[in-house]
C-alpha cells in the first residue's frame, strides 16, 4: 500500500492549515520538509504545501478539502 506525504516547510501557514485538515479527516501521512532536498525545492517551493502519494504520477496541490483528499486517497489505493 502506498504511504501519503505532505511536502512542507517550517514556518509555512498554509502547510499548518493542510496538517490540521489531514488530522481533522483521519489521514495517516509522513511530513516531508523540502528544504532539505534541493530538486523538491525546485519543484514544490513555490506550491507547498503537496500532498503526495509514494510512486504517485500526480499530486494533490493546495488548496485541497476533505473530499479531495478522500478522492486521492481513493486513487491510489490508501485506506
Amino acid at each position: 500500500m502506498a504511504s501519503l506525504n505532505l511536502l512542507s516547510t517550517q514556518g509555512c501557514h498554509l502547510c499548518s492549515l493542510a496538517i490540521k485538515l489531514l488530522n481533522d479527516s483521519g489521514t495517516t501521512f509522513s511530513i516531508i520538509d523540502i528544504v532539505f532536498d534541493d530538486q523538491l525545492v525546485k519543484h514544490y517551493g513555490d506550491k507547498i504545501p503537496v500532498l503526495i502519494a509514494e510512486d504517485a504520477e500526480q499530486a494533490l496541490f493546495w488548496p485541497f478539502d476533505i473530499q479531495q483528499i478522500e478522492q486521492y486517497k481513493e486513487h491510489y489505493g490508501i485506506s
